[in-house]
């Protein structure tokens, strides 16, 4: 494998793993609780919880929504590299 194709890869694969943190900062500045999380996201009250926490990763469609609803602040606060 090339450098340049090793290091995206080690870079996807941080930002992979950073996500969680960086998902529950974005929810904890811009929503006011799991419970409101859960609201906006149509997500059950587990998955919101485990969210805020940054025990874990949302599936696309969570990020979408954040897009959609805040597109400025999902870019700021959901890049690779931040």
């Amino acid at each position: 494998m090339s450098d340049v194709k090793y290091s995206a890869k080690k870079q996807a694969v941080k930002y992979r793993s950073s996500f969680p943190e960086l998902w529950s900062a974005f929810l904890r500045k811009h929503f006011e609780s799991p419970e409101h999380v859960a609201v906006v996201f149509w997500v059950d009250g587990s998955t919101a919880r485990n969210w805020w926490a940054g025990s874990h990763s949302p599936s696309g469609f969570a990020v979408g929504i954040a897009y959609q609803e805040l597109p400025t602040e999902a870019a700021a606060m959901l890049r690779m590299g931040q």
